[in-house]
């Protein structure tokens, strides 16, 4: 679905969640029981936002769990203090570095954050400027190991398995897109499929312009993958490698003309599959601790989603848990609960929990909207 009523898709999604029970009690104006330890989700942290959020929770007296305290309160080991709550921060972005620390260290709070290891570099840790916090860029990069070792001497962060490199990849031979100026940079690089040449992947950053990008699904999915033919990408490349063609408003039909729709190619087999996830998982999971020195026990499914196969190689692989988004008739997780599913939501409800500030559901909704009108969300 797209256009018109993919859009107005979005607008309802929330309104419909909240009057259908789709969020935890507190949402809407209710308590927080006391077994219930809200998972709160971010992914650019802009200093404002996510120091109003840390403010409001030092206030109100709440306490922020690492993930062993959250495992041992679902599990029954030990149970949680009152008004605990659990920051998540997907993708490590740099601004978990140049903000996050700041204003965690302010508050004494702590947050856990699933990293993509492979979009993580060796270069030297940025510069924190005092005083005033930097508002992270439209499309930032990402966390630096030399920040990720600081980031876990605090303390204050654990550093957990978001996958390998958050792959999304085709599943269909029907052209959708092409790889344009930008695409290939900060997190959005997130979004462009794997491309699959001469035996092995590209690195995002090599792809050349004008690749042809084919319907797709995140890896973790139960989709095969579908490896279209090489030669299908060779006239649009070649005609994007003059790049004053993306100066035309119409670049993306003239590329769409040289290219054939559906492409030829084959789908992977279900042993490929599995070795292709299987690097995914147990290769994040490897990495984030040789470079961390500590046990990597918990995932991310990226953009919320698995599949059959994804949920046993993590179990294989040796995780205790695995976060997702929304998860349908379960608006939080409690004790005793699927530990394979964990329910998340979004950074802009947490000041709807009960305390003095408390913004209401509808507050919440305007914020939101107010930003997809300008075109920020």
């Amino acid at each position: 679905m797209s256009g018109p009523w993919a859009r107005l898709a979005r607008v309802t999604e929330v309104p419909r969640d909240l009057l259908s029970g789709g969020y935890p009690p507190f949402v809407t104006g209710g308590a927080l029981g006391r077994d219930e330890i809200p998972v709160f989700v971010f992914h650019s942290l802009e200093p404002h936002a996510f120091g109003a959020n840390l403010s409001f929770l030092h206030d109100n007296g709440y306490v922020t769990l690492s993930a062993a305290e959250y495992l041992e309160a679902l599990t029954g080991s030990r149970p949680a203090p009152e008004q605990a709550v659990l920051l998540t921060i997907d993708d490590g972005r740099a601004s978990v570095y140049s903000v996050g620390l700041p204003l965690l260290r302010r508050f004494g709070m702590k947050a856990v954050v699933f990293l993509v290891p492979s979009r993580v570099g060796d270069e030297p840790p940025r510069a924190i400027a005092e005083g005033t916090l930097a508002a992270p860029s439209a499309n930032e990069g990402f966390l630096s190991w030399s920040e990720i070792e600081i980031l876990a001497r605090t303390g204050l962060f654990e550093f957990e398995s978001h996958s390998l490199s958050h792959a999304r990849v085709h599943v269909a031979p029907k052209v959708v897109d092409f790889v344009g100026p930008g695409a290939r940079e900060g997190y959005r690089s997130l979004d462009v499929p794997r491309i699959h040449e001469g035996g092995g992947d590209v690195p995002v950053a090599d792809i050349p312009l004008g690749t042809p990008l084919l319907a797709s699904e995140p890896r973790l999915g139960e989709a095969l993958r579908f490896f279209e033919e090489e030669a299908a990408r060779s006239a649009a490349v070649r005609r994007a490698a003059d790049e004053s063609l993306f100066a035309n408003p119409q670049w993306r039909e003239e590329l769409r003309r040289l290219t054939p729709d559906p492409v030829a190619g084959r789908f992977e087999t279900a042993e490929e599959q599995a070795a292709a996830i299987r690097r995914e998982l147990l290769g994040s999971k490897t990495l984030i601790e040789e470079r961390t020195g500590r046990p990597v026990s918990h995932l991310c499914y990226p953009w919320h989603v698995s599949g059959p196969t994804s949920e046993r190689i993590a179990r294989e692989a040796g995780y205790r848990t695995a976060f997702s988004g929304k998860v349908k008739g379960v608006p939080v997780t409690r004790p005793g609960g699927d530990l394979s599913r964990i329910a998340r939501i979004g950074e802009d409800w947490l000041e709807t929990l009960p305390g003095k500030g408390r913004r209401s559901a509808f507050s919440v909704l305007r914020s939101k909207w107010r930003r997809r009108a300008l075109g920020k969300a």
